[in-house]
């Protein structure tokens, strides 16, 4: 037992470290204004329900579902269409070729696409065979492409065709079991993303998870797995329908969770969970610092050359931008605007303006997560510790 609560302290202080060591963070339109199919400058182009975002290079190529096109951002910051790609998902880059998963609106009968980048030539890739509500699309250094179908992962040998069941259970058989193989199991695969050593993660939205699929096709967890919004280390964090993934320049996962309305990081490898933009259950398109600004249904994430974090923003029908900025722990806490007491069974919280607050245990319970008045405010809690976050700033609070 002693060991136990050891290690849950333990835990509970690399979340704390994790959350007080986050960038401070800007959230900002970077292109689309309301619903429509219309090029032209950032904030003058139109889109429609926004699915995937891809970078290559300086240009960012965006999956325009309802307008059924590829369309082109370039450095110049103007919209374009690069090509006509019925319902596009999930995009990926092997040979310097553009693939895309094609969608239909029943969800079956999805194809793979390949795009040249340079005409916007389509060819579609009738070799590579029919999937079923396939969202995930990556590839590997080789070439490789893997992509999802219903409740599995297969591997595209594209040299020659052939398709591979790499993970799951194939057909319609789904769970959410860690094993090797065809032994584990997923619930409806969303958006993949492959690191340099060729693992692949995967937003799991069926399970609430992040899984990792290894190059030899070992799945684990690496977070989640209940439905919820609460920060945590590994299977202590939980999520609500997460969707998008990458990973950034600092070799960390992000994910867009959909139906949380939010934008989670995960540190690899300890797998600590954090909330760096939106509100958690609240729709809108604040921008402003990450704590403040919302989203509406945030789908695909890319970064761009420079660190930068775009997200596809399906609800409001726009890219935005996170942007970092590096800050301390000492220049956050004399910067903060409350004021944290603890009594006896209660957290007293004063705030100088409207706040958004969250409370946990240890080992990640949710005990409150809302926002918050300007003033003062009683939290019931038992005896312990409890980490207090508030607006992006955590603090340990000992309640006697």
């Amino acid at each position: 037992m002693k060991r136990k609560t050891t290690l849950s302290i333990l835990a509970a202080l690399v979340l704390l470290t994790a959350s007080a060591m986050q960038a401070q963070v800007t959230v900002s339109t970077y292109a689309g204004s309301i619903r429509g199919y219309q090029n032209g400058s950032l904030l003058e182009a139109k889109f429609t329900n926004l699915e995937a975002l891809f970078f290559n290079g300086n240009d960012l190529y965006v999956s325009d579902y309802n307008n059924n096109a590829i369309r082109i951002i370039t450095p110049d910051g103007m919209v374009n269409i690069l090509a006509l790609v019925n319902r596009p998902i999930q995009m990926t880059l092997a040979d310097d070729m553009l693939y895309v998963i094609q969608g239909e609106s029943s969800h079956n009968q999805n194809r793979i696409n390949r795009v040249s980048m340079k005409t916007g030539a389509v060819t579609l890739m009738y070799e590579y065979g029919v999937y079923n509500h396939s969202k995930g699309l990556c590839s590997d250094a080789d070439g490789n492409l893997y992509v999802s179908e219903d409740h599995s992962v297969y591997k595209i040998i594209t040299a020659t065709g052939e398709r591979i069941l790499f993970a799951g259970g194939g057909g319609t058989t789904f769970g959410f079991v860690d094993g090797t193989g065809s032994e584990a199991r997923f619930m409806w695969p969303g958006h993949m993303v492959i690191d340099t050593s060729g693992n692949i993660y995967m937003a799991e939205g069926g399970n609430h998870a992040v899984r990792k699929i290894t190059p030899t096709g070992v799945v684990t967890t690496v977070a989640g797995g209940t439905e919820g919004n609460v920060d945590g280390i590994g299977t202590a964090a939980s999520f609500n329908v997460p969707h998008g993934i990458t990973i950034g320049p600092d070799g960390h996962l992000y994910v867009s969770d959909m139906a949380s309305h939010t934008i989670r990081k995960i540190t690899l490898p300890e797998g600590v969970v954090t909330t760096i933009a939106g509100i958690a259950g609240t729709i809108g398109n604040d921008n402003g610092s990450g704590s403040n600004a919302t989203f509406r249904v945030p789908h695909g994430l890319a970064f761009d050359a420079f660190g930068n974090l775009y997200v596809a923003d399906q609800g409001n029908y726009q890219i935005r931008k996170i942007s970092f900025a590096p800050t301390s722990v000492s220049t956050a806490a004399s910067d903060k605007e409350y004021h944290l007491t603890a009594q006896e069974g209660e957290i007293g919280i004063s705030l100088s303006c409207k706040m958004h607050v969250q409370v946990y245990s240890l080992v990640g319970a949710s005990i409150y997560d809302g926002t918050l008045a300007a003033g003062s405010h009683q939290i019931p809690a038992k005896q312990g510790i409890f980490m207090v976050k508030v607006n992006g700033t955590t603090e340990k609070v000992v309640v006697k």
